[in-house]
Protein backbone atom coordinates (compact mmCIF):
# COMPACT_ATOMS: atom_id res chain seq x y z
CA UNK A 1 0.00 0.00 0.00
CA UNK A 2 1.29 3.65 -0.87
CA UNK A 3 0.84 6.74 0.56
CA UNK A 4 0.57 10.36 -0.75
CA UNK A 5 3.41 11.86 0.62
CA UNK A 6 0.08 43.95 32.49
CA UNK A 7 3.58 44.66 34.23
CA UNK A 8 6.16 42.00 33.00
CA UNK A 9 9.24 40.83 35.24
CA UNK A 10 10.99 37.69 34.04
CA UNK A 11 13.06 35.62 36.33
CA UNK A 12 15.33 32.81 34.62
CA UNK A 13 16.19 30.17 36.71
CA UNK A 14 18.40 26.88 36.10
CA UNK A 15 20.45 28.06 33.27
CA UNK A 16 19.80 25.70 29.81
CA UNK A 17 22.24 23.00 29.78
CA UNK A 18 23.76 23.04 26.08
CA UNK A 19 22.87 19.85 24.38
CA UNK A 20 24.00 17.97 21.01
CA UNK A 21 19.85 18.65 19.98
CA UNK A 22 20.75 21.72 18.62
CA UNK A 23 23.11 20.36 16.38
CA UNK A 24 20.78 17.42 15.17
CA UNK A 25 17.70 20.08 14.80
CA UNK A 26 20.22 22.32 12.58
CA UNK A 27 20.88 19.69 10.53
CA UNK A 28 17.43 18.35 10.04
CA UNK A 29 14.90 20.93 10.27
CA UNK A 30 13.99 19.76 13.72
CA UNK A 31 12.77 21.50 16.81
CA UNK A 32 15.45 23.27 18.59
CA UNK A 33 13.24 24.98 21.60
CA UNK A 34 10.25 25.50 22.79
CA UNK A 35 7.95 27.93 25.09
CA UNK A 36 5.41 27.07 26.59
CA UNK A 37 2.34 29.27 27.58
CA UNK A 38 -0.38 28.17 29.90
CA UNK A 39 -2.49 27.07 26.39
CA UNK A 40 -0.27 27.27 23.77
CA UNK A 41 3.84 27.24 22.91
CA UNK A 42 5.77 29.15 20.79
CA UNK A 43 8.30 26.26 18.79
CA UNK A 44 11.56 27.27 17.44
CA UNK A 45 12.95 24.77 14.82
CA UNK A 46 16.46 25.56 12.92
CA UNK A 47 18.11 24.03 10.14
CA UNK A 48 21.77 24.41 7.51
CA UNK A 49 21.09 25.07 4.06
CA UNK A 50 23.61 25.83 1.39
CA UNK A 51 24.61 29.19 -0.52
CA UNK A 52 23.69 29.17 -4.31
CA UNK A 53 24.82 32.12 -5.99
CA UNK A 54 23.87 34.36 -2.98
CA UNK A 55 21.53 33.19 -1.46
CA UNK A 56 19.87 29.58 0.64
CA UNK A 57 16.54 28.52 0.77
CA UNK A 58 16.03 26.81 4.33
CA UNK A 59 12.79 24.48 3.73
CA UNK A 60 11.13 23.31 6.90
CA UNK A 61 8.28 21.00 6.49
CA UNK A 62 5.64 18.90 7.94
CA UNK A 63 4.85 22.19 10.54
CA UNK A 64 1.55 21.43 12.41
CA UNK A 65 -1.32 22.80 10.36
CA UNK A 66 -2.95 24.23 13.38
CA UNK A 67 -0.26 27.37 13.93
CA UNK A 68 -0.94 30.44 14.08
CA UNK A 69 0.11 31.93 10.44
CA UNK A 70 0.73 35.51 11.93
CA UNK A 71 3.03 34.07 14.13
CA UNK A 72 5.38 32.87 11.89
CA UNK A 73 8.82 34.50 11.89
CA UNK A 74 12.57 33.57 10.42
CA UNK A 75 15.79 34.29 11.28
CA UNK A 76 19.38 34.03 10.38
CA UNK A 77 22.30 33.53 12.44
CA UNK A 78 25.62 34.91 11.84
CA UNK A 79 26.36 37.73 8.85
CA UNK A 80 23.17 36.89 7.13
CA UNK A 81 20.30 38.49 6.22
CA UNK A 82 16.44 36.95 5.43
CA UNK A 83 14.78 38.15 2.59
CA UNK A 84 11.83 36.45 3.06
CA UNK A 85 9.34 33.73 4.38
CA UNK A 86 6.69 31.85 2.42
CA UNK A 87 4.17 29.14 3.29
CA UNK A 88 1.87 26.97 2.18
CA UNK A 89 -0.72 24.57 3.73
CA UNK A 90 -0.25 20.53 1.99
CA UNK A 91 -2.75 17.95 2.62
CA UNK A 92 -2.24 13.87 2.59
CA UNK A 93 -3.40 10.99 4.12
CA UNK A 94 -1.50 9.55 6.69
CA UNK A 95 -3.05 7.55 9.83
CA UNK A 96 -4.32 9.09 12.22
CA UNK A 97 -3.37 6.89 15.36
CA UNK A 98 0.57 6.24 15.88
CA UNK A 99 -0.30 2.26 16.70
CA UNK A 100 -2.09 2.56 13.16
CA UNK A 101 0.94 4.07 11.29
CA UNK A 102 3.23 1.01 12.59
CA UNK A 103 0.06 -1.81 11.30
CA UNK A 104 0.21 0.51 7.61
CA UNK A 105 3.61 0.04 7.82
CA UNK A 106 3.63 -3.81 8.39
CA UNK A 107 0.91 -4.08 6.25
CA UNK A 108 3.04 -2.50 3.53
CA UNK A 109 5.98 -4.79 4.12
CA UNK A 110 3.99 -7.95 4.13
CA UNK A 111 1.99 -6.96 0.95
CA UNK A 112 5.55 -6.49 -0.79
CA UNK A 113 6.61 -9.92 0.55
CA UNK A 114 3.79 -11.29 -0.90
CA UNK A 115 4.39 -10.07 -4.16
CA UNK A 116 7.79 -11.04 -4.40
CA UNK A 117 7.32 -14.57 -3.19
CA UNK A 118 4.06 -14.87 -5.67
CA UNK A 119 6.52 -13.44 -8.65
CA UNK A 120 9.09 -16.06 -7.15
CA UNK A 121 6.83 -19.03 -7.44
CA UNK A 122 5.40 -17.49 -11.08
CA UNK A 123 9.08 -17.69 -11.93
CA UNK A 124 9.26 -21.30 -10.60
CA UNK A 125 5.97 -22.35 -12.30
CA UNK A 126 7.69 -21.55 -15.69
CA UNK A 127 10.76 -23.45 -14.78
CA UNK A 128 8.87 -26.76 -13.95
CA UNK A 129 6.98 -26.33 -17.61
CA UNK A 130 10.20 -25.76 -19.36
CA UNK A 131 11.92 -28.65 -17.13
CA UNK A 132 8.87 -30.65 -18.24
CA UNK A 133 9.06 -29.40 -22.02
CA UNK A 134 12.66 -30.26 -22.30
CA UNK A 135 11.67 -33.95 -20.53
CA UNK A 136 9.28 -34.22 -23.61
CA UNK A 137 12.00 -33.28 -25.97
CA UNK A 138 14.71 -35.81 -24.18
CA UNK A 139 12.02 -38.49 -24.49
CA UNK A 140 11.58 -38.00 -28.30
CA UNK A 141 14.93 -38.33 -28.79
CA UNK A 142 16.12 -41.08 -26.28
CA UNK A 143 13.37 -42.84 -28.85
CA UNK A 144 15.54 -42.26 -31.68
CA UNK A 145 18.74 -42.96 -29.83
CA UNK A 146 17.64 -46.20 -28.84
CA UNK A 147 17.75 -47.86 -32.74
CA UNK A 148 21.67 -46.69 -32.37
CA UNK A 149 23.28 -50.01 -32.29
CA UNK A 150 25.85 -47.95 -29.80
CA UNK A 151 23.32 -46.14 -27.57
CA UNK A 152 25.54 -43.53 -25.17
CA UNK A 153 23.31 -45.13 -21.91
CA UNK A 154 25.98 -42.78 -19.71
CA UNK A 155 24.46 -39.66 -21.13
CA UNK A 156 20.95 -41.37 -21.12
CA UNK A 157 21.10 -41.70 -17.24
CA UNK A 158 23.39 -38.02 -16.60
CA UNK A 159 20.23 -36.33 -17.96
CA UNK A 160 17.63 -37.73 -16.84
CA UNK A 161 19.46 -37.79 -13.38
CA UNK A 162 19.40 -33.87 -14.06
CA UNK A 163 16.03 -33.79 -15.04
CA UNK A 164 15.12 -35.16 -11.90
CA UNK A 165 16.83 -33.57 -9.44
CA UNK A 166 15.99 -30.01 -11.28
CA UNK A 167 12.27 -31.11 -10.74
CA UNK A 168 12.63 -32.31 -7.21
CA UNK A 169 14.11 -29.00 -6.21
CA UNK A 170 11.76 -27.02 -8.33
CA UNK A 171 8.78 -28.80 -6.63
CA UNK A 172 10.20 -28.22 -3.28
CA UNK A 173 10.81 -24.73 -3.78
CA UNK A 174 7.46 -24.35 -4.68
CA UNK A 175 6.12 -25.91 -1.66
CA UNK A 176 7.76 -23.86 0.60
CA UNK A 177 6.66 -20.58 -1.76
CA UNK A 178 3.01 -21.94 -0.53
CA UNK A 179 3.63 -22.40 2.75
CA UNK A 180 4.69 -19.02 2.87
CA UNK A 181 2.67 -17.37 1.38
CA UNK A 182 -0.21 -19.13 3.06
CA UNK A 183 1.18 -17.88 6.48
CA UNK A 184 1.76 -14.28 4.83
CA UNK A 185 -1.80 -14.46 3.98
CA UNK A 186 -2.90 -14.90 7.22
CA UNK A 187 -0.62 -12.37 8.97
CA UNK A 188 -2.14 -9.94 6.01
CA UNK A 189 -5.25 -10.56 7.43
CA UNK A 190 -4.59 -10.53 11.31
CA UNK A 191 -2.60 -6.94 10.36
CA UNK A 192 -5.78 -5.65 8.51
CA UNK A 193 -8.12 -6.95 11.15
CA UNK A 194 -6.23 -5.12 13.75
CA UNK A 195 -6.23 -2.08 11.91
CA UNK A 196 -9.54 -1.96 11.38
CA UNK A 197 -10.14 -2.31 15.51
CA UNK A 198 -8.16 0.69 15.71
CA UNK A 199 -11.28 2.66 13.34
CA UNK A 200 -9.78 2.77 9.83
CA UNK A 201 -6.37 2.77 8.17
CA UNK A 202 -6.53 6.63 6.81
CA UNK A 203 -7.70 10.11 7.41
CA UNK A 204 -6.55 13.05 5.57
CA UNK A 205 -4.10 15.47 7.21
CA UNK A 206 -2.73 19.00 6.48
CA UNK A 207 0.89 19.85 7.30
CA UNK A 208 2.07 23.60 6.08
CA UNK A 209 5.63 24.33 4.79
CA UNK A 210 7.42 26.76 5.57
CA UNK A 211 10.89 28.23 3.43
CA UNK A 212 13.20 30.75 4.93
CA UNK A 213 15.56 32.60 2.30
CA UNK A 214 18.53 34.16 3.12
CA UNK A 215 21.17 36.37 1.83
CA UNK A 216 24.29 34.48 2.22
CA UNK A 217 26.64 37.94 2.30
CA UNK A 218 29.67 35.39 0.71
CA UNK A 219 29.25 32.11 3.31
CA UNK A 220 28.54 28.71 1.47
CA UNK A 221 26.43 28.00 4.34
CA UNK A 222 24.19 29.16 6.86
CA UNK A 223 21.85 28.63 9.84
CA UNK A 224 18.37 29.27 8.98
CA UNK A 225 15.29 29.27 12.36
CA UNK A 226 11.83 29.57 11.74
CA UNK A 227 9.33 30.19 14.66
CA UNK A 228 5.22 30.42 15.14
CA UNK A 229 3.14 29.55 17.74
CA UNK A 230 0.83 26.74 17.90
CA UNK A 231 -2.19 25.83 20.49
CA UNK A 232 -2.92 22.75 22.06
CA UNK A 233 -0.25 22.92 24.64
CA UNK A 234 -0.13 23.97 28.69
CA UNK A 235 1.58 23.49 31.99
CA UNK A 236 0.71 23.24 35.33
CA UNK A 237 3.25 23.63 38.65
CA UNK A 238 3.70 21.06 41.02
CA UNK A 239 5.97 20.95 43.76
CA UNK A 240 7.75 18.42 46.35
CA UNK A 241 8.61 19.31 49.67
CA UNK A 242 10.14 17.70 52.14
CA UNK A 243 10.75 18.84 55.59
CA UNK A 244 13.25 17.36 57.64
CA UNK A 245 13.43 18.06 61.68
CA UNK A 246 16.49 18.58 63.58
CA UNK A 247 15.02 16.70 66.54
CA UNK A 248 13.12 13.23 67.32
CA UNK A 249 9.80 15.74 68.47
CA UNK A 250 6.89 16.37 66.36
CA UNK A 251 7.50 19.86 66.67
CA UNK A 252 10.33 22.14 66.55
CA UNK A 253 12.84 23.53 63.93
CA UNK A 254 14.16 21.76 60.30
CA UNK A 255 14.98 22.09 57.15
CA UNK A 256 12.58 22.31 53.82
CA UNK A 257 13.67 21.16 50.63
CA UNK A 258 11.12 22.35 47.83
CA UNK A 259 11.08 20.34 44.68
CA UNK A 260 9.60 23.05 41.76
CA UNK A 261 8.44 20.98 38.83
CA UNK A 262 5.85 21.03 35.83
CA UNK A 263 2.98 18.16 34.48
CA UNK A 264 3.53 19.39 30.50
CA UNK A 265 1.41 17.92 28.50
CA UNK A 266 0.50 18.89 24.55
CA UNK A 267 -1.34 17.90 20.85
CA UNK A 268 0.10 20.20 18.90
CA UNK A 269 0.57 17.45 16.26
CA UNK A 270 4.12 17.47 16.26
CA UNK A 271 6.45 15.47 18.87
CA UNK A 272 8.90 17.25 21.12
CA UNK A 273 11.80 15.20 20.76
CA UNK A 274 15.05 16.29 23.10
CA UNK A 275 14.18 19.50 22.78
CA UNK A 276 14.80 22.71 25.49
CA UNK A 277 11.71 24.04 27.22
CA UNK A 278 11.07 27.55 28.89
CA UNK A 279 7.78 27.16 31.08
CA UNK A 280 6.49 31.28 30.78
CA UNK A 281 3.30 32.25 32.64
CA UNK A 282 3.07 35.26 30.45
CA UNK A 283 -0.79 35.26 28.28
CA UNK A 284 0.04 36.45 24.89
CA UNK A 285 -2.67 37.71 23.09
CA UNK A 286 -3.31 37.21 18.81
CA UNK A 287 -5.59 39.40 17.64
CA UNK A 288 -6.97 41.58 20.11
CA UNK A 289 -7.97 45.10 19.38
CA UNK A 290 -7.98 48.31 21.44
CA UNK A 291 -11.52 49.04 23.34
CA UNK A 292 -13.55 51.55 21.71
CA UNK A 293 -15.73 54.14 23.70
CA UNK A 294 -19.11 53.85 23.59
CA UNK A 295 -22.26 56.41 25.07
CA UNK A 296 -22.86 55.94 28.50
CA UNK A 297 -26.72 56.36 29.27
CA UNK A 298 -27.72 56.64 33.32
CA UNK A 299 -30.90 55.86 33.96
CA UNK A 300 -33.38 54.09 37.05
CA UNK A 301 -35.96 54.67 39.82
CA UNK A 302 -36.54 55.23 43.39
CA UNK A 303 -37.14 52.38 45.57
CA UNK A 304 -36.57 52.41 49.36
CA UNK A 305 -33.80 50.19 50.28
CA UNK A 306 -33.63 48.85 53.78
CA UNK A 307 -30.25 48.31 55.61
CA UNK A 308 -29.13 44.43 55.68
CA UNK A 309 -26.44 43.11 57.71
CA UNK A 310 -24.60 40.55 55.59
CA UNK A 311 -22.14 38.64 57.54
CA UNK A 312 -19.29 37.68 54.87
CA UNK A 313 -16.79 35.33 55.70
CA UNK A 314 -12.96 35.82 53.69
CA UNK A 315 -12.13 32.63 51.87
CA UNK A 316 -9.61 30.26 53.99
CA UNK A 317 -8.69 27.14 52.41
CA UNK A 318 -9.47 23.95 54.38
CA UNK A 319 -6.13 21.99 55.42
CA UNK A 320 -6.19 19.48 52.83
CA UNK A 321 -4.24 16.30 53.29
CA UNK A 322 -4.17 12.55 51.36
CA UNK A 323 -5.17 11.21 54.69
CA UNK A 324 -7.75 13.42 56.00
CA UNK A 325 -11.26 13.71 55.95
CA UNK A 326 -11.07 16.26 52.58
CA UNK A 327 -10.13 15.91 48.79
CA UNK A 328 -6.19 16.31 47.67
CA UNK A 329 -4.96 19.67 45.93
CA UNK A 330 -6.62 21.11 42.74
CA UNK A 331 -6.97 18.94 39.52
CA UNK A 332 -5.09 21.53 38.02
CA UNK A 333 -3.50 25.41 38.50
CA UNK A 334 -4.41 28.01 37.12
CA UNK A 335 -1.55 30.27 36.12
CA UNK A 336 -2.19 33.16 38.24
CA UNK A 337 1.50 35.06 38.25
CA UNK A 338 -0.36 38.34 40.20
CA UNK A 339 0.28 40.35 36.90
CA UNK A 340 4.63 39.82 37.25
CA UNK A 341 5.11 37.28 34.42
CA UNK A 342 7.92 35.02 34.64
CA UNK A 343 9.98 32.28 32.89
CA UNK A 344 11.19 28.88 34.32
CA UNK A 345 13.96 27.04 32.17
CA UNK A 346 14.49 23.47 32.17
CA UNK A 347 17.73 22.28 33.23
CA UNK A 348 17.80 19.27 30.58
CA UNK A 349 16.00 18.34 27.37
CA UNK A 350 13.16 16.50 27.58
CA UNK A 351 10.91 14.46 25.18
CA UNK A 352 6.85 15.41 24.95
CA UNK A 353 4.64 12.96 22.68
CA UNK A 354 2.07 15.01 21.03
CA UNK A 355 -0.84 12.73 22.91
CA UNK A 356 -1.76 14.87 25.73
CA UNK A 357 -0.18 12.42 28.05
CA UNK A 358 0.98 14.54 30.86
CA UNK A 359 4.82 15.13 31.91
CA UNK A 360 6.05 15.63 34.83
CA UNK A 361 9.72 17.45 34.74
CA UNK A 362 11.98 19.26 37.41
CA UNK A 363 12.67 22.78 37.21
CA UNK A 364 14.35 23.59 40.29
CA UNK A 365 15.37 22.96 43.72
CA UNK A 366 15.18 25.24 46.69
CA UNK A 367 16.00 25.09 50.60
CA UNK A 368 15.09 26.81 53.56
CA UNK A 369 15.21 26.76 57.14
CA UNK A 370 11.41 26.13 58.71
CA UNK A 371 9.60 25.17 61.25
CA UNK A 372 6.93 22.41 62.09
CA UNK A 373 3.79 23.24 64.50
CA UNK A 374 0.41 21.55 65.90
CA UNK A 375 -2.46 23.59 64.66
CA UNK A 376 -6.15 23.23 65.50
CA UNK A 377 -8.51 25.15 63.13
CA UNK A 378 -11.93 23.95 64.46
CA UNK A 379 -14.50 26.26 62.77
CA UNK A 380 -12.69 24.58 59.51
CA UNK A 381 -11.96 21.25 60.32
CA UNK A 382 -12.39 19.13 63.81
CA UNK A 383 -8.23 17.92 63.05
CA UNK A 384 -4.70 18.72 64.65
CA UNK A 385 -2.71 19.22 61.75
CA UNK A 386 0.88 19.20 61.67
CA UNK A 387 2.26 22.33 59.58
CA UNK A 388 5.28 23.26 57.73
CA UNK A 389 6.04 27.14 58.24
CA UNK A 390 8.78 28.95 56.02
CA UNK A 391 9.25 31.91 53.59
CA UNK A 392 9.56 31.17 50.22
CA UNK A 393 13.45 30.81 49.10
CA UNK A 394 12.83 30.92 45.14
CA UNK A 395 14.01 34.14 42.94
CA UNK A 396 10.24 34.06 41.70
CA UNK A 397 7.32 33.54 42.90
CA UNK A 398 5.49 30.14 43.78
CA UNK A 399 2.33 29.54 42.04
CA UNK A 400 -0.96 27.92 42.68
CA UNK A 401 -0.48 24.48 42.70
CA UNK A 402 -0.65 20.82 43.95
CA UNK A 403 2.14 19.91 46.64
CA UNK A 404 3.45 16.51 47.58
CA UNK A 405 4.63 16.59 51.23
CA UNK A 406 6.87 14.22 52.89
CA UNK A 407 8.58 13.99 56.22
CA UNK A 408 12.43 13.24 56.32
CA UNK A 409 11.94 11.28 52.89
CA UNK A 410 8.54 9.51 54.01
CA UNK A 411 5.67 10.74 51.64
CA UNK A 412 2.33 11.85 53.98
CA UNK A 413 0.05 13.28 51.41
CA UNK A 414 -0.92 15.96 48.79
CA UNK A 415 -2.09 19.59 49.52
CA UNK A 416 -2.12 22.84 47.92
CA UNK A 417 -0.48 25.61 48.06
CA UNK A 418 -1.45 29.19 46.71
CA UNK A 419 0.05 32.21 45.46
CA UNK A 420 3.57 32.98 47.24
CA UNK A 421 5.36 35.84 46.52
CA UNK A 422 8.84 36.12 46.85
CA UNK A 423 10.35 35.73 50.43
CA UNK A 424 6.54 35.45 51.66
CA UNK A 425 5.35 33.39 54.15
CA UNK A 426 3.60 30.36 53.68
CA UNK A 427 2.72 27.11 55.32
CA UNK A 428 2.48 23.33 54.22
CA UNK A 429 0.27 20.76 55.59
CA UNK A 430 2.40 17.03 56.94
CA UNK A 431 -1.16 15.91 57.54
CA UNK A 432 -3.56 15.09 60.30
CA UNK A 433 -2.12 14.32 64.10
CA UNK A 434 -4.03 11.06 64.98
CA UNK A 435 -2.87 11.82 68.49
CA UNK A 436 -4.83 14.83 69.34
CA UNK A 437 -8.46 15.23 69.24
CA UNK A 438 -10.41 17.98 68.93
CA UNK A 439 -14.39 18.99 69.80
CA UNK A 440 -15.94 21.98 69.37
CA UNK A 441 -19.95 22.56 70.50
CA UNK A 442 -21.78 25.98 70.18
CA UNK A 443 -22.59 28.32 73.66
CA UNK A 444 -24.30 30.91 72.01
CA UNK A 445 -26.27 31.62 69.15
CA UNK A 446 -28.79 34.51 69.86
CA UNK A 447 -30.23 37.74 68.46
CA UNK A 448 -31.32 40.10 70.81
CA UNK A 449 -33.33 42.99 69.95
CA UNK A 450 -33.22 46.67 71.10
CA UNK A 451 -34.31 47.19 74.45
CA UNK A 452 -36.78 49.84 75.61
CA UNK A 453 -34.65 52.19 76.32
CA UNK A 454 -31.56 51.83 73.43
CA UNK A 455 -31.67 51.74 69.47
CA UNK A 456 -29.23 48.72 69.32
CA UNK A 457 -29.77 45.38 68.94
CA UNK A 458 -27.05 42.85 68.89
CA UNK A 459 -25.93 39.27 67.49
CA UNK A 460 -24.19 36.84 70.12
CA UNK A 461 -22.35 33.66 68.97
CA UNK A 462 -20.01 31.68 71.67
CA UNK A 463 -18.08 27.92 71.02
CA UNK A 464 -15.91 25.65 73.01
CA UNK A 465 -13.13 23.69 71.95
CA UNK A 466 -11.75 21.31 73.92
CA UNK A 467 -8.41 19.26 72.72
CA UNK A 468 -7.25 16.08 74.02
CA UNK A 469 -3.84 15.14 74.12
CA UNK A 470 -3.58 11.34 73.74
CA UNK A 471 0.33 11.59 72.94
CA UNK A 472 3.00 9.50 75.34
CA UNK A 473 4.23 12.90 76.02
CA UNK A 474 3.54 16.76 76.35
CA UNK A 475 2.46 18.49 73.09
CA UNK A 476 2.00 22.10 72.17
CA UNK A 477 -1.04 23.27 70.08
CA UNK A 478 -1.71 26.74 68.04
CA UNK A 479 -5.25 27.03 68.64
CA UNK A 480 -7.10 29.38 65.77
CA UNK A 481 -10.03 30.66 65.65
CA UNK A 482 -11.75 34.15 64.22
CA UNK A 483 -14.21 36.54 64.80
CA UNK A 484 -16.14 38.99 62.43
CA UNK A 485 -14.66 42.26 61.24
CA UNK A 486 -16.60 45.27 60.63
CA UNK A 487 -15.80 47.52 57.66
CA UNK A 488 -19.26 49.69 58.68
CA UNK A 489 -19.01 52.58 61.15
CA UNK A 490 -22.63 51.50 62.46
CA UNK A 491 -21.67 48.35 62.90
CA UNK A 492 -19.50 47.38 66.21
CA UNK A 493 -17.89 43.75 66.93
CA UNK A 494 -16.84 42.93 70.54
CA UNK A 495 -14.94 40.23 71.79
CA UNK A 496 -16.47 38.77 74.72
CA UNK A 497 -15.45 38.76 78.06
CA UNK A 498 -15.71 35.18 78.84
CA UNK A 499 -13.48 34.57 75.97
CA UNK A 500 -10.46 32.17 77.73
CA UNK A 501 -7.53 34.59 78.75
CA UNK A 502 -4.10 34.10 77.01
CA UNK A 503 -4.71 34.79 73.40
CA UNK A 504 -3.22 36.72 70.95
CA UNK A 505 -6.33 39.41 69.01
CA UNK A 506 -4.62 39.88 65.39
CA UNK A 507 -7.70 42.80 64.87
CA UNK A 508 -7.18 43.84 61.83
CA UNK A 509 -8.06 40.47 60.29
CA UNK A 510 -9.95 39.23 63.37
CA UNK A 511 -7.62 36.12 64.10
CA UNK A 512 -7.88 35.27 67.92
CA UNK A 513 -4.91 32.13 68.60
CA UNK A 514 -3.65 30.84 71.63
CA UNK A 515 -0.86 28.52 72.06
CA UNK A 516 -1.82 24.98 74.63
CA UNK A 517 1.11 22.90 76.12
CA UNK A 518 -1.03 19.70 77.33
CA UNK A 519 0.62 16.99 79.13
CA UNK A 520 0.07 13.03 78.37
CA UNK A 521 -3.27 12.34 78.81
CA UNK A 522 -4.73 16.29 79.60
CA UNK A 523 -7.45 17.78 78.01
CA UNK A 524 -7.95 21.80 77.89
CA UNK A 525 -10.94 23.84 76.70
CA UNK A 526 -11.09 26.72 75.39
CA UNK A 527 -14.27 29.20 75.05
CA UNK A 528 -14.63 32.60 72.43
CA UNK A 529 -17.26 34.46 72.10
CA UNK A 530 -18.33 38.17 70.42
CA UNK A 531 -21.09 40.37 70.02
CA UNK A 532 -22.27 42.13 66.85
CA UNK A 533 -23.95 45.52 67.69
CA UNK A 534 -26.16 47.40 65.13
CA UNK A 535 -28.91 50.02 64.86
CA UNK A 536 -32.00 48.33 65.24
CA UNK A 537 -32.93 49.81 61.75
CA UNK A 538 -30.67 47.47 60.24
CA UNK A 539 -32.39 43.94 59.44
CA UNK A 540 -30.56 40.44 59.82
CA UNK A 541 -30.74 38.07 57.21
CA UNK A 542 -32.59 34.94 57.76
CA UNK A 543 -34.38 36.38 60.62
Amino acid sequence: MTRARRLVMVFVVAATAAVPAGAHAAATGGIDSVVVFADRARVTRTRTARCEQGTARAVFDRLPAALDSRTLRGEAHGQTDVIGLASELVNERDAADPRARALLAAIDKTQTDIKIKDARRATVADELNDVGAFSDVFTATLTEDMRNPRPDTAAWRKTLDGLSARRAALADERRKLDVALRALQLTLGMQQRQLQALGGSERERAYRTAVVTVGCRAQHEVTAAVSYVVPGAGWQPEYDVDFSPRGRGKTGPGAARITVGARIRQTTGEDWSHVRLQLSTARPKLGSEAPQPAPLVVDGYEQRRAKVLVQAQERRERLETGGGAQAAGPQSAALDDKGNAFVLTLPHAIDVAADGRPVWAPVDVVEAQATVKLVATPALDDHVYQLVSLNNPAAYPLLEGRVRSYRAGSYVGDSKLTHQGVGAPFEISLGIDEELKVERKTLDDKDMGAGFLSSTKHVVRGYRTTITNRAAGSETVELRESIPVSKIDDVKVELAKRTTPGYKLDAARGFVTWSLTLKSGEWRYTDIGYAIHLPDDWQLPGR
